[in-house]
C-alpha cells in the first residue's frame, strides 16, 4: 500500500484544518519560515520540568565540593553530606538536637552564598565567615549564644579541611588537579620508602668500607676517633697495625666502590626530586603536578620520562644485587651496559609517573588526534581529561560551530572499543558522586581518558551550571559510563552504566504537577529528552515555536509520546514541549523536525550504550524467545504467558497485518483529495511545509509560490528521477511523479515502479 492511500484521508483532514496545516509547517518547515511574521522578542522559556529547580539556593544537593586534604578517606566529599554527617554523629536528641540540625543547615545555605561569590578558600575558612554572617543575623541573644555553642561544637568535630569548590567553569579542572595530586602523594610516599631503604642498605655498606680503608685505620685517625679522654694506654700504631692485617678489613675492590657511588648518586637524586614528602613540593621537576594542554607534548614528555626511569630501575636492580652481594661483574656488567626500556618488566613500565593531560574545548587539531588515539592504544599511563563546554548538534548553525554527535562527543564510546584504556564519560555535576571511578582512573597503570561536558562558558541565562550538567545527562545527550580493563575479560565486568537515571527506559519519565487557566490541579507525565536540554542553548532558540492556547489542537502530541511513534504513525502530528516563562505559565512549544531527527539519533546511540550495558540486550533477548520456543513445541510449558515472563512484550507482541483497502475506498480517497491526471506531475501546494528539499533538489524544477509552498515550474527542467527521488523525499508525500516527460530515459522502468507509490 502506498504511502498516499495509506494517509489518504489524513491528507484530506489537514488540507480542511487550517490551523493543523499550519502547525505541520511550524513543525516541518525550516527556521526561517516564520521570521518574519514575528512581532518582539521572543519569550524567555525553559523546560517544565526545570521550573522547580530555579534558585539552587534553597536544594541541597552534591554542590559546593569540598576537595579534601591529602591523606583524608576521601578525595572530595559534598558540603551537604559533611554537614549531614556532623548532625548524624550529634548525640543530642529533642528540642536541643533539633535546634542544632537547624543550625547546621543554616551554616551550610551561608557557606553555599559565601562560596557563590567566587573567591576561593578552605572549608575552615568560609566555615568562620559564614558562621560570622549567622551571628550577626541572629537578634535574639539567647538565640545568638546557642547557635554559636552549637557552631563551635560541629567545628570542632570537623577530621580534616580542604578546599571549597563550586560547579563552575573550572570545576573539572580543579577536582582532577586535585585528586591527581592526592594520589601523586600517595605514590610518592611509596617510592621514597622504597628509595630511602634501599639508600640507607648501600650507604651501610660505603661507610663499612670507609671504615676499613688505610685512611680510616691510620695510628692518627684512630687516636682522634678515640679522643685523647680514652686514649690512656692504647698504641694506635699497634692497634692500626692489626685492623690492617684482619682479613675481615680488607677493602672494597676499586670497580665495586666506584659502582656502590655512581648507584647511590642515581638513587640520591631521584630521591630528592620527590621532594620532603609534604605533598606540597612538585616532583621531577615540576611538570607531573601541572596539567599538559597537548596530547604531542604528553608523549615527548613521557619520552624523557624512559630514558629517567631506565637509568632509575638499572640503579635500584644494580643496589638489590649489591645489598644481597650477589653482583658479578662477569655476568652483569655487560647485561647492565646494554640496559635500556626493552629489559623492564610489566611492573617496572609501571613506575613510570603518569602524566596529567588537560584539554578544554570540544576540537582537537589533527596532530593531537593522533596523539591521543596512540595514548589510549597503548598502555603509556597518561591521563587525558577531554573538557567539553559544548554539546553540539548537527542542526543548521552559524559558521564555525560543531555538530551533535560529531568526533569529540563520541570520543568516549570509540575509546571503550580500543579495549585497553580506562573510560569514564560524565558531566560535572556528578564528579561528586563518581568520585572512586575517577581515582579508579587515576590508579589504573594504564592510559585513562575522561570525557566531561561542564557547560558553556559566558552568560547562562536563567539556568544554573549544575542544572545544565545534569540536565545532560539526564536527556541522554552525556550519559554517565565507565569501561575499566581492570575489572575483567568481558564486556560485562568492563563496562557498566553509571548515575543515568531511569537507565532501563528510553527517556526518564517525571511527574510535572501545575494549575491550569481556571485554577484546577493538574498532573502528567513528561518525559525530559535531548530536546529539553537543548532548548538550555540560545543557539538553538529559533527550533522553538511558542504556539498560543487558541491555536493548540488536538494533533499536538507530547514529544516523549511522539517519540515513541513509528515514523508512519507520526503522520499529520505535531510534537510539543511544556516549557514555562519566569512567571510559571505553562507554554505549549513546537519542536521542529530537526530537534526530533536529532532526538531520534540520540535514542539511538543511549540504545546501543543500553545494550553494551545489558540493558534490553538483543542478543539475550533472541536467545530467550528461541528457549521459548523451543520449550512450547517440546510441550514442556502449558503457556507461553505463564513462562519466561522477562521482556515478553518486546520479543513477542503480535504485529497486525496490513489491511488492504477496498477499491471503493481508494476511489473515496482519490476523489476527496481531487487528485490532477495521474500521467502529469504535480504538487497538492496547499500542503506544503515549505521544507526546501525539492527546490535545493531542482530549482528549475520546483519553485515557490508567494506564500512559500512549493509547486512544479517545469517538469520538462529535469529528469524524470528528478521528480522521483523528490517524491521519495517529500515529508508529507504531497508530490506526484506522473509519468516521464522522456520515455527512453536511463533506468525509466525502475522508475515509473518507484512512482506509482506515489501516483
Amino acid at each position: 500500500m502506498n504511502r498516499f492511500e495509506e494517509h489518504g484521508e489524513e491528507l484530506v483532514a489537514v488540507r480542511q484544518d487550517g490551523r493543523l496545516k499550519q502547525l505541520l509547517r511550524i513543525h516541518l518547515g525550516p527556521p526561517e519560515l516564520l521570521q518574519t511574521q514575528e512581532t518582539g522578542p521572543a519569550p524567555v522559556l525553559t523546560p517544565a520540568l526545570f521550573s522547580a529547580y530555579r534558585d539552587l539556593r534553597t536544594l541541597r544537593y552534591d554542590f559546593p565540593v569540598v576537595l579534601l586534604e591529602p591523606g583524608a578517606a576521601r578525595i572530595a566529599e559534598p558540603l551537604s553530606d559533611l554537614i549531614d554527617g556532623l548532625i548524624d554523629a550529634h548525640t543530642q536528641d529533642g528540642a536541643a538536637g533539633e535546634r542544632y540540625r537547624r543550625d547546621l543547615y543554616q551554616l551550610e545555605r551561608t557557606i553555599k552564598e559565601v562560596a557563590a561569590g567566587g573567591k576561593a578558600g578552605s572549608l575552615k575558612a568560609f566555615w568562620t565567615e559564614a558562621a560570622n554572617r549567622v551571628y550577626a543575623q541572629t537578634t535574639n541573644d539567647g538565640h545568638r549564644k546557642q547557635l554559636r555553642a552549637n557552631l563551635q561544637a560541629a567545628r570542632s568535630e570537623l577530621t580534616s579541611d580542604g578546599i571549597v569548590a563550586c560547579c563552575d567553569g573550572q570545576i573539572a579542572r580543579r577536582f582532577f588537579m586535585h585528586a591527581w595530586q592526592c594520589i601523586q602523594t600517595e605514590q610518592d610516599l611509596h617510592a621514597r620508602e622504597t628509595l630511602d631503604e634501599l639508600i640507607a642498605e648501600l650507604t651501610a655498606i660505603v661507610d663499612a668500607d670507609r671504615m676499613r680503608s688505610a685512611r680510616a685505620t691510620s695510628a692518627d685517625a684512630l687516636r682522634t676517633a678515640m679522643g685523647d679522654e680514652h686514649a690512656g694506654g692504647i698504641d694506635f700504631n699497634r692497634l692500626s697495625s692489626v685492623l690492617r692485617s684482619s682479613k675481615h678489613q680488607r677493602p672494597l675492590k676499586s670497580n665495586r666502590r666506584k659502582r656502590l657511588h655512581a648507584v647511590l648518586k642515581v638513587l640520591e637524586t631521584q630521591r630528592r626530586q620527590l621532594g620532603a614528602g609534604n605533598g606540597k613540593s612538585p616532583r621531577r621537576g615540576g611538570h607531573e603536578y601541572r596539567a599538559i594542554d597537548s596530547c604531542i607534548e604528553a608523549l615527548k614528555l613521557l619520552d624523557a620520562e624512559m630514558q629517567r626511569i631506565v637509568e632509575l630501575f638499572r640503579a635500584v636492580r644494580i643496589a638489590r644485587l649489591e645489598v644481597e652481594n650477589r653482583y658479578d661483574e662477569a655476568r652483569h656488567d655487560a647485561f647492565f651496559a646494554a640496559f635500556d626500556q626493552e629489559q623492564l618488566t610489566p611492573e617496572e613500565l609501571r613506575g613510570l609517573p603518569p602524566l596529567f593531560v588537560h584539554i578544554a574545548g570540544p576540537a582537537l587539531d589533527a596532530e593531537n588526534k593522533s596523539a591521543l588515539i596512540e595514548i589510549l592504544s597503548s598502555d603509556l599511563p597518561i591521563k587525558i581529561v577531554l573538557e567539553l563546554r559544548a554539546i553540539p548538534d548537527t542542526l543548521p548553525l552559524a559558521a564555525g560551530q560543531a555538530g551533535f554527535g560529531g568526533w569529540s562527543t563520541s570520543i568516549g564510546s570509540m575509546a571503550t572499543g580500543l579495549r585497553t584504556a580506562f573510560v569514564l564519560q560524565t558531566s560535572a555535576s556528578h564528579l561528586p558522586r563518581l568520585e572512586s571511578e575517577v581515582t579508579a582512573g587515576l590508579r589504573y597503570k594504564g592510559a585513562a581518558l575522561y570525557c566531561v561536558y561542564t557547560g558553556p562558558d559566558g552568560e547562562l541565562g536563567p539556568v544554573a551550571r549544575y542544572l545544565r550538567c545534569a540536565g545532560a545527562v539526564e536527556g541522554r545527550a552525556f550519559p554517565c559510563f565507565i569501561h575499566h580493563p581492570g575489572y575483567g575479560s568481558d564486556w560485562a565486568q568492563r563496562f557498566k552504566l553509571l548515575v543515568n537515571p531511569q537507565s532501563e527506559e528510553p527517556w526518564p519519565i517525571h511527574h510535572f504537577n501545575y494549575e491550569d487557566s481556571e485554577g484546577r490541579a493538574m498532573s502528567e507525565e513528561i518525559a525530559f529528552t535531548v530536546v529539553d536540554f537543548l532548548a538550555l542553548d540560545p543557539r538553538y532558540a529559533v527550533q522553538y515555536v511558542p504556539v498560543p492556547p487558541e491555536d493548540w489542537h488536538p494533533n499536538m502530541v507530547p514529544l516523549g509520546d511522539y517519540l515513541a511513534l513509528q515514523e508512519s504513525e507520526t503522520f499529520g502530528k505535531v510534537p510539543y514541549l511544556l516549557m514555562v516563562n519566569d512567571s510559571n505559565t505553562l507554554h505549549r512549544v513546537i519542536v521542529r523536525r530537526g530537534l526530533v531527527a536529532a532526538a531520534r539519533r540520540c535514542a539511538e546511540l543511549w540504545r546501543s550504550l543500553q545494550e553494551l550495558g545489558g540493558i534490553h540486550n538483543s542478543h539475550a533477548l533472541r536467545l530467550l524467545e528461541a528457549e521459548r520456543q523451543r520449550a512450547i513445541e517440546q510441550g514442556n510449558v502449558g503457556h507461553p504467558a505463564t513462562e519466561f515472563a522477562t521482556e515478553p512484550a518486546a520479543v513477542t507482541a503480535a504485529v497486525p497485518e496490513e489491511v488492504e483497502p477496498s477499491p471503493a475506498d481508494r476511489a473515496q480517497v482519490s476523489e476527496a483529495a481531487a487528485a490532477p491526471v495521474r500521467d502529469q506531475a504535480y504538487i497538492e501546494t496547499e500542503l506544503c511545509t515549505s521544507c526546501n528539499d525539492c527546490t535545493e533538489r531542482n530549482s528549475m524544477m520546483f519553485a515557490y509560490n508567494d506564500e512559500k509552498q512549493a509547486y512544479i515550474k517545469d517538469a520538462g527542467a529535469g529528469t524524470f528521477r528528478d521528480l522521483v527521488e523528490a517524491a521519495e523525499n517529500c515529508p508529507v508525500c504531497i508530490i506526484h511523479p506522473g509519468k516521464p516527460v522522456d520515455p527512453n530515459e536511463l533506468g525509466v522502468e525502475e522508475l515509473m515502479r518507484r512512482a506509482e507509490t506515489f501516483n
